[in-house]
């Protein structure tokens, strides 16, 4: 027969068992939470390192791989900013994929994605802060260098361009060595976004369109020269910063292009 003191007894025995589970289940959970705290840190790092190479040279699927990974490492956080997150990177997948998107608009994306990854590091775990912070500073050192290296293959392309137009390509009247230089300006300008430059694009269309014809006279074209290197000074004071010169330039170049071969052939 169990007497109320057996009773007593048993119960505060159960009561400890009980307590002892508790406290295992409660440093496995703090001992899961540490491993897997650490796993988003790695990981994390691993994305820093990557970023940290030259992008100029990333495929496209090797971007959208990193983007993946960055999204995994958000689905692994429960914090509600971590969606803000996810939403940016869906908008910046989506801009990859299409594969239109100007190296502008991708360091534009990626340095408004490290912003809000700066931000998202107050949310963070305690322990991950400063693998967030260097995650966000590095997304945008990555978007300032993709727009520095677009400027510079622009100021490649122009001073090659500037080249063909202070050499004799285009007034020779060959066609296919002109046609040439006018896709080469044309290629240009369809990167550069505004308004101002679709008037200087549509000329070198029907440049381009005379020359090809075969039959064109050589005034037809120097009149069509003398519009685009108009064309192309005016839009001179609307360009980016780093710009304007090397456009002017060139505009003052197609002008006077235009206006040799006129001279050139009023003395036949």
């Amino acid at each position: 027969m169990t007497t109320k003191k057996d009773a007593e007894k048993q119960q505060k025995q159960n009561q400890s068992t009980e307590k002892d589970h508790e406290e295992k289940a409660s440093s496995k959970a703090i001992a899961g939470d540490a491993g897997s705290e650490l796993d988003v840190n790695q990981e994390i790092d691993e994305l820093v390192q990557t970023l940290q190479g030259d992008l100029s040279e990333l495929e496209v699927e090797d971007a959208l791989s990193l983007i993946d990974q960055w999204h995994g490492i958000l689905n692994k956080v429960k914090e509600p900013a971590a969606k803000d997150l996810a939403n940016a990177l869906k908008d910046l997948q989506k801009m990859l994929k299409g594969g239109k998107a100007t190296g502008h608009e991708i360091s534009e994306a990626l340095i408004h994605l490290g912003e809000q990854t700066a931000e998202f590091r107050g949310d963070a775990e305690k322990g991950s802060k400063q693998s967030v912070q260097k995650l966000g500073k590095q997304l945008r050192k990555a978007g300032t260098s993709i727009a520095k290296a677009e400027d510079q293959e622009y100021h490649e392309q122009l001073d090659s361009l500037m080249e063909k137009a202070e050499g004799e390509e285009l007034t020779a009247l060959d066609p296919e060595a002109a046609v040439g230089a006018i896709d080469f300006w044309y290629g240009v300008l369809q990167k550069v976004e505004g308004e101002q430059f679709k008037p200087v694009a549509n000329s070198l269309k029907s440049l381009k369109q005379a020359l090809s014809r075969g039959n064109a006279k050589p005034e037809t074209i120097a009149k069509a020269l003398i519009e685009v290197g108009q064309q192309t000074t005016e839009i001179a004071s609307e360009a980016p910063r780093g710009f304007k010169g090397i456009i002017q330039k060139l505009g003052k170049q197609l002008n006077q292009s235009g206006e040799s071969l006129t001279e050139k052939e009023a003395t036949k």
